[in-house]
């Protein structure tokens, strides 16, 4: 009884089921109908729309030239004018896509409208061009052009000599360890000439190179770099060629006597201790260079007027530059002062 029951479900499941592949069959084939008229329509639509006028905008490109000699432009311009225009969709279409517009120029050295409120200034109205750029865009209505104005403001062309610098952030951490700059990093040229606004060079002392990325330094690198671009700056050279020389080195130590600077022939100064422990790293190649005069340990008696304390810090009066790391042991010291 159970079996025949589901034998009657499934019989009748079946025949329920077996038509709708056809009916799915039917339905793409009424969909596909249905897109293609679809697809049809919209085309005519789009066709019969490119008929029709319509108003738009169109961005223009636009150059300037002829800049009046010693001059430099200081405010920003556009480099391209909107236009609002009237004309036929299909047109309209074909002015946007043509991505090979020959730019508009500006002669700017020709133009003589300058701004009586604005010292080293002139102002070009851009209906000017009207004529020229309805000769560009054939079939075209030029309705409004915007800026209606372009405004130029001028600064005067100087030029100047300053120093090269190398960029690296932190000398200290790019040698490989027991290893040490050798000496000073030489730029070569180690001057440029720079070009631009006054007002500008008057801040700029020196110019940089582009940041150095090193590491790992065990021996001498010659490297050229591109210098740091600066906005309005032109550079008389763009890249540099810098000599890094690097070497091994070793701590040298010395025991030396303290001077006193500015020290009144009225007076005698004595120090505890009355010779100091002055340590430094040197390269191998320089270790037996070094002028013991020039790393003597100095106090200024200076320092006793202005501000009288107990002990006065040591220091170097001019660091060779073999040197590094110099340290000072004590790094202050007891004195005692008399009258000869």
């Amino acid at each position: 009884m159970k079996q025949n029951l589901f034998h009657r479900v499934y019989t009748a499941f079946k025949k329920f089921t077996v038509p709708l592949p056809d009916i799915r069959s039917a339905f793409r084939g009424n969909f596909v109908t249905f897109l293609f008229f679809v697809l049809l329509s919209a085309v005519f639509w789009f066709f019969r729309s490119l008929s029709l006028e319509y108003e738009d905008e169109i961005l223009y490109p636009v150059r300037y030239m002829n800049i009046p000699e010693n001059k430099v432009i200081t405010n920003e311009l556009p480099d391209k004018l909107s236009l609002k225009v009237k004309a036929k969709g299909r047109r309209i279409l074909l002015s946007k896509l043509n991505l090979n517009l020959i730019p508009i120029k500006f002669d700017v050295n020709s133009f003589t409208a300058y701004s009586a409120a604005v010292p080293d200034s002139l102002y070009i109205l851009t209906n000017s061009i009207r004529d020229i750029l309805s000769g560009e865009l054939e079939g075209v209505e030029i309705l409004k052009i915007e800026p209606d104005t372009l405004f130029f403001h001028f600064t005067t062309m100087e030029v100047k000599k300053v120093a090269v610098r190398p960029n690296c952030s932190d000398w200290q951490h790019i040698f490989s360890p027991q290893y040490m700059i050798n000496g000073s990093v030489k730029i070569e040229p180690d001057s440029i000439i720079i070009s631009g606004p006054g007002s500008r060079l008057q801040n700029i002392f020196f110019v940089l190179t582009e940041p150095l990325t090193l590491s790992g330094l065990s021996d001498t690198v010659v490297l050229t770099s591109a210098l740091e671009k600066q906005d309005g700056i032109s550079y008389s050279q763009k890249k540099v060629r810098i000599v890094i020389p690097v070497d091994k080195y070793t701590q040298a130590e010395h025991f030396l006597p303290v001077v006193a600077l500015n020290l009144p022939d009225s007076l005698q100064l004595k120090t505890f201790p009355e010779r100091i422990r002055i340590s430094y790293n040197i390269t191998l190649s320089n270790y037996s260079k070094v002028d013991t005069e020039k790393i003597m340990p100095h106090i200024d008696y200076h320092d006793i007027s202005r501000n009288p304390a107990e002990k006065l810090r040591l220091f170097l009066v001019d660091t060779p530059d073999q040197i590094r790391a110099v340290k000072f042991s004590p790094e202050k010291v007891e004195y005692l002062l008399t009258r000869q």
